[in-house]
């Protein structure tokens, strides 16, 4: 009973002694940045227990380019530190952080050179993500800010990043999840500030916390790799960072140029970076000037690269990488468009890539979005010169070695097997072979030749028939030095055998062999189908025979019962990819056509009319009387003639079928054929 009263009275004369009090829900509590002092609360120590879980990605400057510091708190009142640590392995998806503080543990979980899923997308490319756990008490809330703000402190003094609330200005090293949400977005939360309020605490309060246990923090120098450039005129340079009364502005002399910064000093919470001319922490030193005072970007370690990119045409040419307007050297590179850049360095510089190389025999920085790689992939086109003054190039990229089409290159269709694309440039690969290796001429500038598409559509053989109009050539779409025969009038209905189909652009092309030479010939001087007039029957004997509507068109029906054991009068003839066709009709004059049937799948025999003069005859009374000459089963008309033997028939027209005359006349009446 005695330790509570006392403890009572310990706390009331705190209060008396503290009057700076805030109070939140009808509670009023001390000054928690008092409350640590006077207790002289010692921060908990950082325990590692990294979680091999989490994924691995690094900061938007590259590995270990910490920007600052995002502080959270869980919103669980009835969880502890191993609670939250667990429930956040478990849903490592959705999200998770770098640390754990409570009033008497920290706990890191993630390497913080390492990026973490703590506040959306922007926050997680740049900062390190701490969460409070929510405590019971108000000492305990007491000892989880001092964890919390030492952890805070030593992460901003281990990366070398000034101490700078961004909670005003949404610039800054030490950021609430509140501003993440309000400048940087890609987050809702809130956190910490209602938490705080609870314990009667505040944003101000907590930075200043952070603030004391920054600047207790040991000075120190080392050896950093970041370059760095000067705002205004009016920032101080100084002579030793230890003298600050020794300083002078940067006037116009240092200002709108790149510095190298290879070495750093941490004195009384201030960073500051020693600023040189060359890459040097001796040589070409100008002096110190504070880091909140410049603009930086971490450089690193030059990389000899050996490749070649090609210029966009925008943008300048620098001595040095991330350059100002001192260190121009080229100030327009519009130029220089998709001609080539050898480059021989290569370095990053934050997140920015820039590319060294020589140009016009001097050594420049080019920044990375001024450059374009070229692009080839594989293509199939054909394509023809537009005119003589049509430059080709050996190589893209470069005038060295090109050369005018003149009358030696245009005239005649090339292969193309491969486009490059510099910039918007797009290159064509000509040859006079289907080959991107054999056959090569050079690259010509899209613009600068007509090209189409081309396929290779199928490989079977065929036959078609020539109009007599057109020309062939030696290659599809062929121009005028691809001729082979430019009149092919005297050649019309012509087979054409035909062993290869290609298509240009949407036209189709054929290859065949025309009088010993392998020729080209476009679809529209070919016919697919050949007719000619005919004169003869035919008879379908099998009911599976197939009648086509069109000549050249798949859609068919079967003969069946109704279009078998009948003559059918053939008045024309067609060729079909070299193959026979008639066309079978009920009318002697070629009306009422039914349909084409292939020529081996009907009985057929030639028919001509030898004369319309009547002529009598006795009939021998044999055979049987038809409706057509040369009648099948269902044209019989009179089966036996065996009642008209010796009776007169007088035939009024006479036929030639085969080598048989066939006469027509009348008979009991009804107009019949037979054979005498």
């Amino acid at each position: 009973m005695k330790k509570v009263v006392i403890s009572v009275l310990s706390l009331l004369l705190f209060i008396l002694v503290h009057p700076s009090l805030m109070s939140a829900a009808g509670t009023t509590y001390p000054n928690v940045n008092d409350y640590i002092a006077s207790k002289k609360l010692v921060p908990a120590k950082v325990e590692n227990q990294h979680q091999s879980i989490f994924t691995k990605f690094a900061y938007r400057n590259g590995y270990g380019e910490v920007e600052g510091v995002v502080a959270h708190e869980t919103a669980n009142s009835n969880s502890t530190i191993t609670g939250e640590i667990a429930y956040m392995t478990r849903n490592h998806r959705n999200a998770f952080v770098h640390a754990f503080a409570d009033g008497s543990r920290v706990i890191e979980i993630h390497n913080p050179n390492y990026g973490a899923w703590g506040a959306g997308y922007y926050a997680n490319q740049r900062f390190v993500h701490i969460e409070l756990v929510r405590v019971k008490t108000f000492d305990q809330f007491a000892r989880s800010i001092n964890n919390y703000g030492n952890y805070i402190a030593s992460l901003l003094y281990e990366y070398n990043l000034p101490l700078i609330s961004a909670e005003k200005t949404g610039v800054g090293t030490l950021w609430s999840h509140g501003a993440v949400t309000k400048y940087l977005g890609a987050s809702t939360h809130t956190d910490p500030h209602a938490y705080f309020k609870k314990w009667g605490y505040s944003w101000d309060q907590f930075v200043q916390l952070v603030t004391m246990k920054y600047k207790a923090l040991p000075d120190k120098t080392e050896n950093t790799n970041r370059l760095g450039q000067i705002p205004s005129s009016k920032v101080l340079i100084y002579k030793d960072y230890k003298d600050t009364a020794a300083a002078s502005p940067a006037g116009e002399t240092y200002t709108n140029q790149t510095f190298f910064i290879k070495k750093l000093a941490f004195v009384n919470g201030q960073t500051y970076y020693l600023l040189s001319e060359q890459a040097s922490s001796v040589n070409g030193v100008i002096g110190w000037a504070k880091a909140s005072d410049l603009l930086t970007n971490p450089e690193s370690s030059l990389k000899s690269t050996s490749k070649t990119l090609y210029f966009t045409g925008k943008g300048s040419a620098y001595s040095k990488a991330w350059g100002m307007t001192k260190d121009v050297v080229y100030s327009s590179l519009s130029k220089y468009k998709d001609q080539e850049f050898k480059v021989n360095a290569t370095e990053t510089v934050g997140n920015m890539v820039w590319y060294r190389g020589n140009l016009d025999g001097k050594t420049v920085w080019i920044y990375s979005s001024r450059l374009a790689p070229k692009v080839e992939r594989s293509t199939s086109r054909l394509g023809q010169i537009k005119n003589g003054s049509v430059n080709i190039y050996k190589t893209v990229g470069t005038e060295t070695g090109a050369f005018p089409a003149g009358s030696t290159y245009t005239g005649t269709v090339y292969y193309i097997k491969k486009q490059a694309t510099i910039n918007d440039q797009t290159y064509y690969l000509i040859s006079t072979q289907p080959s991107s290796a054999t056959g090569v001429i050079g690259w010509v500038k899209a613009n600068d030749i007509t090209t189409y598409s081309h396929t290779s559509y199928d490989k079977y053989a065929k036959t078609m028939y020539l109009t007599g109009k057109g020309i062939v050539y030696s290659k599809p779409w062929g121009s005028t030095k691809d001729i082979v025969f430019k009149d092919l009038s005297k050649n019309k209905n012509q087979e054409f055998k035909i062993n290869l189909t290609e298509k240009v652009g949407t036209n189709t092309w054929y290859r065949g062999s025309f009088a010993n030479k392998t020729v080209w010939i476009q679809s529209a001087y070919l016919n697919q189908t050949l007719e000619s007039a005919e004169n003869r029957l035919g008879n379908i004997k099998k009911t599976g025979i197939k009648i086509y509507r069109k000549l050249g068109s798949s859609s068919y029906f079967k003969a069946g019962s109704t279009y078998t054991n009948k003559v059918y009068y053939i008045k024309r003839k067609g060729k079909l990819n070299g193959q026979t066709y008639y066309l079978i009709s009920k009318s002697s004059t070629g009306s009422n056509a039914i349909g084409w049937v292939h020529s081996a799948d009907i009985s057929d025999i030639s028919y001509a009319v030898v004369s319309q003069k009547a002529k009598t005859m006795n009939l021998k009374g044999t055979g049987s009387a038809y409706s057509k000459a040369w009648g099948g089963k269902k044209d019989v008309v009179y089966k036996k003639l065996s009642a008209y033997k010796n009776k007169k028939f007088t035939a009024e027209l006479t036929a030639k079928v085969g080598s048989t005359n066939w006469y027509r006349g009348k008979l009991a009446g009804k107009t019949v054929w037979l054979v005498q």
